[in-house]
């Protein structure tokens, strides 16, 4: 018999219908446009603790036929003291709120229960499915143990694709909204760095959930991690230090250590041939060939999209568009030729961060700390699992210095910063990332100058188109930002 069988009944009966109406403003749901058919409970467990609480694990059906799966934190509560409302029991009375509980200490504590004795290490649910806490350790639990003692649980930040939480001052959970079969590579990774290498520039893994259904492929639920003490994220502390009147020269001294950085991560990640999800593996044909028609394609669909706009644009603008147009022919002297040379397969494709930018680096008394290994949350998981070039890494990071550069400018008029400023800024990095690889370290790379700064430039034109097509449909303001980038990029290409 299950707890709470009343409240189960609502689950079963009434939630569905609540959440057609509650997802889509979520700020986490990613399928905003997607008009929803239907959903349903594939799941659910009622939590530990003296308040009802439960993980959902609600599959979202969509007109076009797509599916998805979200995870939800129910709390059946008295007054929903500004937690979001998910609907209410409707009898008897005084019948309880039913909130959206994440965020809140009480709920989280009952989510996280399951790492701390005597509670089970799995927690039945109600369709079959199993909440399974692992990669935990003795002092994880601990620690688990005097943050419960002392309440110490609060949300960190504003919600994105995830839901965060800190613990004190010792530990971070990472709730994953979305569910998608297979090993999330923030856990993944993290696991892999913590326990295979000695990389440790990033927040340890201390501990994980997995929802097992069933029946089909198990979906990771959320990471435990060390909590990282930063002054703040890396994209902020650039654009602070960017006008100051040495702040050009502290910078390029702090992204010289961030391409160190980078470089260890890299050769961390490809140091372990026993794992087949990590073993680094030559760089095919296919690959290449793969690379070329994804810069191809992206080419010619933002090209369109910029003739399209152009007769809206300020002359300035327009003038800034028209010289990339000029340059489109191009993008082809930037994409690898598909009939691969012997030379050209001389590198290794690895295990990647995936998404890699100043946000994603948080700046400590130590140096730079690297977070959220999950890949870009808009490509399906198996694609984000795929080894890659470690250069489209480098490539990511580069193109967010443009943006810090034209961030501070357009705030700033008055600051001792030239565009030009970027380019120096790319260069620091770079020159940090490969001094930091001596030969023999770096098989991960082309072995010859040319070839690399080729690989980056054919990156780094892939990147700044995606940038282009991103901020042509959502944030038209940003526009010449990846203009700019692609001139000089495209310029370049002989």
């Amino acid at each position: 018999m299950s707890l709470h069988p009343r409240l189960t009944a609502w689950l079963e009966r009434a939630l569905p219908e609540c959440l057609v109406e509650f997802l889509p403003p979520r700020r986490w749901f990613g399928d905003k446009a997607r008009p929803i058919a239907g959903i349903d409970v594939d799941d659910a467990a009622w939590l530990p603790g003296a308040r009802p609480c439960a993980l959902v694990v609600a599959g979202v059906r969509f007109a076009d036929g797509g599916r998805q799966r979200y995870t939800v934190v129910l709390a059946f509560v008295a007054n929903p003291d500004g937690l979001p409302v998910v609907g209410r029991v409707d009898e008897p009375a005084d019948a309880p709120w039913v909130v959206e509980a994440a965020t809140d200490a009480t709920a989280a504590q009952a989510l996280l229960s399951g790492f701390v004795p005597p509670s089970q290490r799995e927690i039945p649910m109600l369709l079959g499915g199993t909440l399974r806490y692992g990669d935990a350790g003795e002092a994880t639990t601990r620690v688990l143990a005097g943050v419960f003692e002392h309440a110490g649980v609060r949300a960190l930040g504003a919600e994105q694709s995830n839901t965060s939480l800190r613990l004190d001052r010792s530990l971070a959970f990472k709730l994953f909204r979305r569910l998608e079969d297979g090993e999330n590579p923030e856990l993944e990774i993290g696991r892999f760095l913590a326990t295979r290498t000695s990389f440790r520039a990033m927040p340890v893994l201390r501990g994980s959930i997995t929802y097992v259904p069933a029946r089909g492929g198990a979906a990771t639920v959320g990471v435990l991690q060390d909590w990282i003490e930063s002054r703040s994220d890396g994209w902020t502390y650039v654009l602070q230090r960017l006008p100051e009147p040495d702040g050009v020269s502290r910078v390029l001294r702090d992204l010289h250590a961030l391409g160190a950085t980078t470089a260890d991560l890299h050769a961390a990640l490809a140091a372990d041939s026993t794992l087949p999800a990590f073993a680094p593996e030559p760089v095919t044909p296919a690959d290449v060939d793969g690379w070329r028609t994804t810069l191809l394609e992206r080419a010619s669909r933002t090209f369109r999209l910029v003739e399209r706009h152009l007769p809206e644009w300020p002359d300035e603008i327009r003038e800034q568009a028209r010289a990339v147009l000029a340059l489109q022919d191009r993008v082809a002297a930037l994409a690898p030729e598909p009939d691969l040379r012997a030379a050209e397969a001389r590198f290794l494709k690895i295990r990647i961060h995936g998404d890699y930018h100043l946000g994603q680096t948080l700046t400590t008394d130590a140096g730079f700390v690297l977070i959220d290994f999950e890949g870009e949350p808009a490509r399906p998981l198996h694609e984000r699992r795929l080894k890659q070039c470690a250069l489209k890494d480098v490539a990511g990071m580069i193109r967010s210095f443009d943006y810090a550069v034209a961030t501070v400018r357009a705030a700033r008029p008055d600051a001792p910063l030239a565009a030009a400023d970027a380019r120096r800024l790319r260069q620091a990095f770079l020159d940090g990332y490969l001094a930091s690889l001596p030969p023999g370290r770096a098989a991960f790379l082309p072995d010859d100058r040319s070839a690399l700064d080729g690989w980056i430039a054919c990156f780094e034109a892939d990147k700044a188109l995606y940038e282009l097509e991103y901020e042509l449909n959502n944030r038209p303001a940003w526009v010449p930002i990846p203009l700019a980038g692609l001139v000089g990029i495209l310029g370049g290409a002989a």
